[in-house]
């Protein structure tokens, strides 16, 4: 049975009548250190790569009932997942989202944390014909237009963030592969001629930094801005604050 348009709207506030109703009955909050949570975080396969390790180390040492459910990113704007309680939070660069955030002046009912900063970087194999000039110069920017690419698209757009660069110069490149994981697009660039723009701190996670020639674009691109966007009703929840 389809719940009707009412229902549907009236959901929210039953929602956050409910979670201020189980803070009221559970006035002692959050031990993490014996109390067990699961939550569930949305993000890319790079962004995991990065924040994982780290986080699961954290809580075998100090949460060893907390675990986690991590579902992949499939959009560069999950304020609705959070709005439907579908993941604890989203975790990612979300650039669309930090610019609605900002212009909510803090009266929104996301917010967005930043986590940290980086870069992209040109990948190719080590003995891709265009690592042998390195020796000459820089990758320069018709040597790049003219090889064929690897495009990750999570979020399923047409086009990225760097063709919309190449389009503010007049140019393009040849895409022969999109696929949504940064995971699967290195293993094809160590294999092929592809080029792949890769977030630098995601190379230096993954393990394959050996097998690549990591160059800087012949371009200019905003750096990555990775975040943490979570509901304002889980402002009241200790373990969320935790």
């Amino acid at each position: 049975m389809t719940p009707a348009p009412q229902a549907i709207a009236l959901w929210g506030a039953v929602r956050e009548a409910l979670a201020s109703l189980r803070e009221l009955l559970d006035p002692q909050g959050f031990d993490p250190a014996q109390d067990e949570r699961r939550f569930t975080l949305v993000m890319a396969d790079a962004t995991a790569a990065v924040i994982l390790p780290r986080l699961l180390a954290t809580f075998e040492r100090e949460s060893p009932g907390v675990s986690l459910q991590v579902e992949p990113l499939a959009t560069r704007d999950p304020r609705g997942l959070l709005e439907r309680g579908a993941a604890d939070a989203a975790i990612g660069f979300f650039p669309d989202v930090a610019r609605a955030v900002a212009a909510a002046l803090g009266e929104g009912e996301t917010v967005l944390d930043a986590l940290y900063d980086c870069d992209f970087v040109c990948a190719m194999r080590r003995g891709h014909p265009l690592a042998a000039l390195a020796t000459q110069g820089p990758l320069t920017l018709d040597d790049y237009c003219a090889a064929a690419h690897v495009r990750v698209s999570f979020a399923g757009r047409p086009h990225g963030f760097v063709d919309q660069t190449l389009a503010r110069l007049g140019r393009t490149r040849r895409v022969a592969l999109v696929i949504n994981q940064y995971a699967a697009a290195v293993q094809v660039v160590c294999s092929t001629d592809l080029l792949g723009v890769l977030p630098r701190r995601f190379v230096e996670a993954c393990g394959a930094a050996d097998a690549l020639h990591i160059t800087a674009l012949p371009f200019e691109m905003p750096r990555i801005e990775i975040g943490l966007l979570w509901h304002r009703r889980h402002e009241r929840d200790a373990a969320q604050r935790w």
